[in-house]
């Protein structure tokens, strides 16, 4: 029978958080998450320059020298070379997923979705430092294009959409069979998400609701981005492609346990394999 999980993690001061931003660096923070076989890279921005104006008037610029390493600079004076990986959609070579820290003062991380056919993009601007819980994200979503393309009218701009709101996938990583050890995520409502989840080897259980933002890219394509509030305070962007049922997710935030201590840790996959399921919160493949 399944238990409970019992997760608890520690309120940590911004100078604490910015102690273990000292302690890390652009590609440290990864950990082991680089050798992980559904780490998907692409080498298509390698050797490329590229900038980005949003609607708020926030302009963005890249040089990518190569296929991991980028220097990046913002209109509001932030500036650096980082390690990033690149995925691209699951059924679109042409939108690709941008993910990399931002090793400052302050830790942050920038994920930015980029349709380079259509010329929109989608910039999710994150640091930690919540004013009430320092170890949380907080972050703007910014809409914006690709300078120098301009969309045509054949696409729709990405928008916030209520489409997925009332339904439920289960998403588990390839072959792991009808019992795997998956998570199930609940469009519980507009601006909210629910995971109920199994842990790996355990009969332990754990279920929570979150913030969560919902975009809608193509007729297929969504982006879903929560932030783990009141609990480890991670970041989630999720890019699902809801007819081949696959996706693409980063992390960004401060892991590790109250017992081990914390750290700074992003990954990213892709590839997961999801399923249209039930709204009711049974924690296996088979509901």
């Amino acid at each position: 029978m399944l238990q409970r999980k019992n997760r608890r993690w520690r309120f940590l001061t911004l100078d604490e958080v910015m102690d273990l931003g000292r302690k890390t660096d652009t590609v440290s923070i990864w950990h082991d998450s680089l050798r992980d076989p559904m780490l998907v890279t692409s080498d298509a921005l390698a050797g490329r320059d590229l900038s980005f104006t949003f609607d708020d008037g926030f302009h963005l610029s890249y040089t990518f020298k190569d296929v991991h390493c980028l220097v990046y600079e913002t209109s509001d004076g932030r500036s650096g070379s980082e390690y990033y990986n690149v995925s691209p959609a699951q059924g679109y070579d042409k939108i690709l997923f941008l993910h990399h820290v931002c090793m400052l003062g302050i830790p942050g991380c920038m994920d930015l979705i980029m349709d380079l056919e259509s010329g929109y993009a989608v910039l999710f601007d994150a640091s930690l430092g919540h004013p009430a819980a320092p170890r949380e994200v907080v972050r703007t979503i910014r809409f914006g294009v690709v300078d120098g393309i301009s969309p045509g009218p054949e696409f729709e701009k990405p928008a916030y959409t209520n489409d997925l709101t009332g339904k439920a996938i289960r998403w588990a990583s390839p072959g792991s069979g009808p019992k795997g050890r998956g998570i199930k995520y609940i469009f519980s409502s507009y601006c909210y998400l629910t995971y109920a989840m199994t842990f790996r080897n355990t009969d332990l259980c754990f279920m929570a609701t979150n913030p969560c933002d919902q975009i809608k890219i193509r007729d297929d394509l969504y982006i879903c981005s929560t932030i783990e509030e009141r609990q480890t305070g991670v970041e989630l962007v999720m890019l699902m492609n809801l007819s081949l049922m696959r996706d693409v997710q980063s992390v960004f935030g401060i892991g590790g346990t109250v017992e081990d201590g914390e750290r700074l840790e992003t990954s990213m996959h892709s590839g997961r394999e999801g399923r249209w399921t039930t709204m009711n919160a049974d924690f296996y493949h088979n509901d």
